[in-house]
């Protein structure tokens, strides 16, 4: 299979997901996001679908489920949309360990499983899901964020696993610090040094480099790489030390 093929970027209004949607749809292909507002926001490109995702809301998970079966029928799926309640494990209400699970993992599960039938029957898929740096390791104060996101790479894996043979391939990108709207607003610009200081290649990333490396995996380029949670980072955890200058 290829050409242009029919996509769906849960969370792809902003962020990583809006880079994923625009790297896809300048490749070529058709694309839906997915969005919590119930009306379709009035500066999406009249080219993109729209459908409304609230993983916390049982009754809007269930309508996403009916139209992608029904509908959309997509023949890649990107699991973006996630959320991070930060505190200390000790002092966390329940509802905010809920509330994650529910979005980053219980969610992308019932979402990957209504794109399922369509794939197998074509015999070809790809399915890419955001994880997170803390997929590969803990982060304190991040206990519910971390499991969620441990157990998103383990459905990749287990899942790569059990449909790789029927042209499926599953994978998921790992991203450390990237330059979205959302890290600008919780990082001053002093923290920003700090954490380039850590990093080998000396910066945070961009949310179009997460984006390059989730079109090459969705592509027919990617015959053979499958089960995968791949770092884009920067080097940051697999090196585990601050940058230092030499030279």
């Amino acid at each position: 299979m290829s050409g242009t093929r029919k996509v769906l970027v849960t969370g792809g209004g902003a962020g990583i997901g809006a880079a994923i949607k625009q790297a896809l749809r300048d490749a070529g292909h058709r694309c839906t996001i997915t969005g919590r507002s119930e009306t379709r926001p009035d500066t999406l490109d009249d080219t993109i679908g729209y459908l409304q995702l609230n993983y916390l809301d049982p009754g809007s998970v269930s309508r996403a489920v009916r139209t992608i079966q029904e509908d959309l029928q997509p023949d890649i799926l990107i699991n973006n949309a996630g959320i991070n309640r930060k505190g200390a494990m000790a002092e966390s209400p329940p509802e905010a360990m809920l509330d994650t699970i529910s979005t980053n993992l219980t969610g992308p599960y019932r979402i990957t499983q209504s794109c399922l039938p369509y794939m197998l029957s074509q015999e070809w898929g790809r399915i890419v899901s955001v994880t997170s740096i803390w997929s590969v390791t803990g982060n304190p104060g991040n206990t519910a964020y971390c499991a969620s996101k441990f157990g998103l790479d383990g459905m990749t894996a287990a899942l790569a696993a059990e449909v790789g043979h029927r042209g499926v391939l599953v994978n998921s990108v790992a991203p450390g610090y990237i330059m979205t709207d959302a890290l600008r607003r919780k990082y001053t610009p002093e923290m920003l040094a700090r954490v380039a200081a850590h990093v080998p290649v000396g910066r945070p990333g961009q949310p179009e480099e997460v984006a390059a490396l989730v079109v090459w995996l969705v592509s027919a380029a990617n015959s053979y790489v499958t089960g995968q949670n791949i770092l884009v980072d920067g080097g940051l955890t697999r090196t585990g030390h601050p940058f230092t200058r030499t030279g």
